[in-house]
């Protein structure tokens, strides 16, 4: 802003002194004194000089000196200073604008590299989970594998048996074309026939007979052995049902890949309540995978409790952390977890009961065929819920299908589909909202039966009067149901 303004200034002092030398004076700057004139040297000289002749005609001088304008001067370096301080200005409004466009870029490159980052890490996951899914198919096959060595013999005796099998088909058929030749050509006089007389479109023929039977030889061999597995995991379960144990000289046997040496010493924990034999009033530890980490659960026979409430002791008006870790106790009122129920419903198929009972003591159901939730980065979702089961009774109605597929929301996290309000805030709980419930099982625990959108309630059930007892429980589906199947 400065710059200008001295540049104009100096201009104008250097115009200021020209004019000044072009009209003889000096100029007077404000703020400076004028020095004295000067006395006049060589006088006598002068004077002397001009006395002497003149004989050359003097040139006419003229009288006025020169004008400079000093007022049109400044008024045209004020515009320009003035035009200046503009561009100056809108020079600087344009790169201002150049920075703001610049940290917008900025801040969508972050933000598109965070997305990138993110979706490198669930693709991560994924690939994680496939390679887990093909170890466990391939020792999978292996036990298969050994299972019909052990039925069938080695695998290098049934090729060879197999192989002298087909020789000596391929002898009875090599035979019976000898004996068809021989009589075709009885004046040969040849006791033998000469194999590489055959025709060609017979020996094909053969062979494809050969082919066709070795097929249905192998199909009818695979269902033998679907038919053996399927009995060896009946007697399995029925042996682990009665609790027998093996004694401690039996060694189990272990089908696996080359260079493993058996299983580990330690006994592997069970994945479900299927197991519930191995509780201890009621609680049991399971272990999903080799890998993953074991916890307790609630069992009620072979289903898996996820939620319990009978009374207020335990408060379900909670934030997003403890909704995802699980709180209460085991063998009381508690929720499982979010965490814990994505693993559980991840691992395998389950179906949902839930068990109402109000405070005049009718107790109700409500199953689902199939359950499951999603991940917490997707917000832990309800993903998969099923036909609602109406052969159960007394029946509860369904008033969970209205909640498929809707997000799980909590009082500091509101993940619903109401645009207005917040479902978890306004029902004094939490759960998957929609816009908002058509239940409300995690609300407010009342002690006595009252009517209200934040208490206990199952709106096909006891519309929104407040329940004395509700719980949640899933169990994996057996593998011979239609909707494992599907």
């Amino acid at each position: 802003m400065m710059r200008p303004q001295l540049a104009a200034m100096a201009i104008v002092m250097v115009l200021a002194v020209i004019c000044g030398f072009g009209t003889g004076s000096v100029l007077e700057v404000p703020g400076v004194t004028q020095a004295p004139p000067l006395p006049p040297r060589n006088l006598r000289s002068n004077q002397t000089r001009s006395r002497m002749p003149n004989n050359f005609r003097s040139i006419a001088t003229p009288t006025s000196a020169p004008r400079c304008d000093y007022k049109e001067l400044m008024t045209n370096l004020h515009d320009r200073v003035g035009i200046l301080v503009t561009l100056d200005e809108d020079q600087r409004h344009r790169l201002e604008v150049i920075d703001k466009k610049l940290d917008q870029l900025v801040e969508s490159s972050s933000a598109r590299m965070e997305s990138m980052k993110a979706q490198q890490l669930d693709f991560l996951q994924r690939l994680d989970s496939f390679e887990h899914i093909q170890r466990l198919s391939r020792n999978t096959l292996d036990e298969l594998k050994g299972e019909t060595d052990q039925v069938f013999g080695p695998r290098n005796v049934r090729e060879l048996k197999h192989k002298l099998r087909n020789r000596k088909k391929m002898k009875d058929i090599s035979r019976t074309v000898r004996d068809v030749s021989q009589e075709q050509y009885p004046s040969s006089g040849v006791g033998t026939f000469n194999e590489s007389n055959l025709n060609l479109s017979s020996r094909l023929d053969a062979l494809a007979t050969l082919l066709a039977s070795t097929a249905l030889s192998v199909r009818s061999v695979q269902v033998e052995v679907a038919n053996l597995s399927r009995a060896i995991r009946r007697q399995s379960r029925l042996i682990q049902g009665k609790g027998f144990r093996s004694t401690p000289s039996q060694q189990p046997i272990f089908y696996g890949p080359t260079g493993l040496n058996g299983p580990t010493a330690t006994r592997q924990l069970p994945s479900s309540c299927s197991y519930s034999f191995l509780a201890n009033h009621g609680i049991l530890k399971v272990q999903l995978t080799p890998e993953s980490e074991s916890f307790y659960v609630s069992c009620d026979e072979d289903w898996t409790v996820i939620l319990s409430r009978t009374s207020d002791d335990v408060n379900f008006e909670r934030g997003w952390l403890d909704y995802r870790d699980g709180f209460g106790n085991l063998a009381g009122d508690f929720f499982i977890g979010l965490n814990k129920l994505h693993a559980l419903t991840s691992s395998a198929l389950h179906e949902l009961r839930i068990v109402m009972e109000d405070f005049s003591g009718n107790v109700a159901y409500a199953g689902y065929s199939l359950f499951a939730i999603g991940s917490e980065k997707e917000l832990y979702p309800l993903v998969l819920l099923g036909k609602f089961q109406d052969s159960l009774t007394p029946s509860a109605g369904d008033s969970l299908s209205y909640h498929a597929g809707a997000k799980f929301s909590t009082v500091d996290q509101d993940n619903d589909n109401c645009l207005e309000c917040n479902c978890a805030l306004r029902h004094k709980g939490a759960g998957w909202f929609n816009n908002c419930a058509k239940s409300n099982l995690f609300g407010e625990y009342t002690t006595q039966n009252q009517a209200g959108e934040t208490g206990i309630w199952w709106d096909t059930f006891s519309g929104q009067n407040s329940l004395k007892r509700v719980r949640w429980m899933i169990r994996p589906i057996s593998e011979g149901t239609d909707d494992a199947r599907r």
